[in-house]
């Protein structure tokens, strides 16, 4: 039974340029019938989930989306799923497009965490990576968010764009907290195959990766936000349940094109194609020997600060940790990479800036 559900939004007024999720410009016509297909697709897999722990909306850019397109999606999720009383609920906006009146309907609806993107508070460093829109409306949407009571507030923001200086990130960082986020996401800019972004610029250096890293981690834990993951800090208790339920290899049920899917065994991923999706074309399924998934489960929590408790990684899987990796798992120990907690491992400093080591060496 699904334990999570996600629902891909595939549309974006405009395409940023380091952007490689599946997402297109909408007209009129896209949009009834995105809703109408959306609507299908969640009936038919509803009997199949559980009580629902988190519900994620992300995108593209679900504020593009109006309350009365909206109203019947939410309707039918309520009606059709059964939502645990402490579930989570996140919707993903941009600034430009999450109106006050948007905010009072996803707070009347129950939606606990609005993540909105930023990016970069820089005009030169926006208009690098093709971020369109302003950002003057950041104060109001903060202050709508309050008065409305939703519960979390996150800011996505990027670092390491070609031309950032130190100077630049510590505005985007002050300015961000400013306004008072629970959760702030600060992710290292990767130059995706196949965005406009990779054909045009070359990777920064190492060495500006560390500095920036450093300055978030030391800005933010002064105000009280601590790395829980790779790129994600947040008060304590305002985490986001969802990504950690992911990223310790929970189940969830994916709706919308190029969504994903995971049963616990076996993850499937719907046709990256609005058009493809809309005339019912069958999911990618990826199957894997049970070993080698839970080698994919025991890495992918080694992106969260507190790693692997073997009690939990044991009922998720049913396999043993050590006997699946043991060896390698210490040699990432002497390599500094992890270190052994009481009952579990966990990464280094040293481990989370090199994930990917991890992640090699363990799949």
């Amino acid at each position: 039974m699904f334990e999570s559900l996600y629902i891909h939004v595939p549309f974006c007024a405009a395409k940023c340029a380091y952007c490689a999720f599946y997402s297109i410009r909408p007209d009129a016509q896209m949009r009834r019938a995105y809703l109408a297909r959306l609507q299908e697709e969640l009936l038919e897999h509803a009997p199949q989930c559980g009580e629902l722990r988190s519900i994620f909306i992300g995108g593209g850019t679900p504020s593009i989306l109006t309350p009365e397109e909206w109203e019947p999606v939410f309707s039918l999720i309520r009606r059709s799923f059964r939502l645990s009383p402490e579930c989570e609920w996140s919707v993903e906006a941009n600034p430009e497009s999450l109106t006050a009146s948007l905010i009072r309907f996803f707070a009347e609806q129950g939606v606990t965490r609005i993540s909105v993107g930023v990016q970069a508070f820089q005009e030169p460093l926006r208009r690098i990576i093709g971020r369109n829109g302003s950002l003057e409306r950041l104060p109001e949407i903060a202050d709508a968010l309050r008065a409305c009571a939703v519960p979390d507030f996150n800011l996505d923001l990027i670092f390491n764009i070609p031309g950032q200086t130190p100077e630049d990130w510590a505005e985007s960082l002050e300015k961000a907290l400013a306004l008072k986020p629970t959760h702030l996401s600060a992710y290292a800019l990767t130059l995706e195959e196949g965005t406009r972004l990779a054909e045009t610029l070359t990777p920064p250096s190492d060495d500006d990766f560390i500095t920036f890293w450093d300055m978030t981690d030391e800005a933010l834990a002064q105000r009280g936000l601590k790395r829980y993951e790779i790129s994600n800090f947040a008060l304590p208790g305002h985490e986001c349940r969802h990504n950690l339920e992911i990223w310790k290899g929970g189940t969830y049920l994916g709706c919308g094109p190029a969504a994903a899917s995971f049963d616990g065994v076996n993850r499937r991923s719907n046709p990256a194609s609005l058009a493809a999706w809309l005339d019912k074309q069958p999911p990618e399924t990826d199957v894997l020997p049970p070993e080698e998934r839970a080698c994919e489960i025991l890495a992918f929590g080694l992106r969260m600060t507190a790693g692997w408790q073997w009690k939990t990684f044991r009922e998720r899987t049913r396999m043993d940790p050590l006997e699946l990796r043991g060896d390698r798992l210490q040699e990432l120990v002497d390599r500094g990479l992890l270190e052994w907690t009481p009952g579990g491992i966990r990464p280094t400093r040293r481990g989370l800036l090199f994930n990917d080591d991890v992640a090699m060496a363990l799949l």
